[in-house]
């Protein structure tokens, strides 16, 4: 049991002081507006990974900036 409360407290104290530490420097992870819907999505309806637009699975290439999925980027 005492294991037990050391184990929290420590990874409490963790949280909370790389918390201050974010927050100081202006670098919290920080969702927008549409993050929990688009975490919870399907993985069939993820967004183009190059300019964020929405896509369907049978697209081969992005409707909006037209890069083609599946292909690497030097080609």
């Amino acid at each position: 049991m005492f294991e037990l409360l050391v184990t929290a407290s420590i990874i409490t104290l963790l949280v909370v002081y790389a918390g201050r530490h974010f927050h100081e420097r202006d670098d919290a992870f920080v969702l927008d507006i549409r993050g929990w819907y688009q975490a919870y999505q399907p993985a069939t309806e993820l967004p183009c990974p190059w300019c964020g637009a929405e896509t369907r699975e049978s697209d081969s290439s992005c409707p909006s900036c037209h890069r083609a999925f599946g292909v690497p980027a030097g080609r």
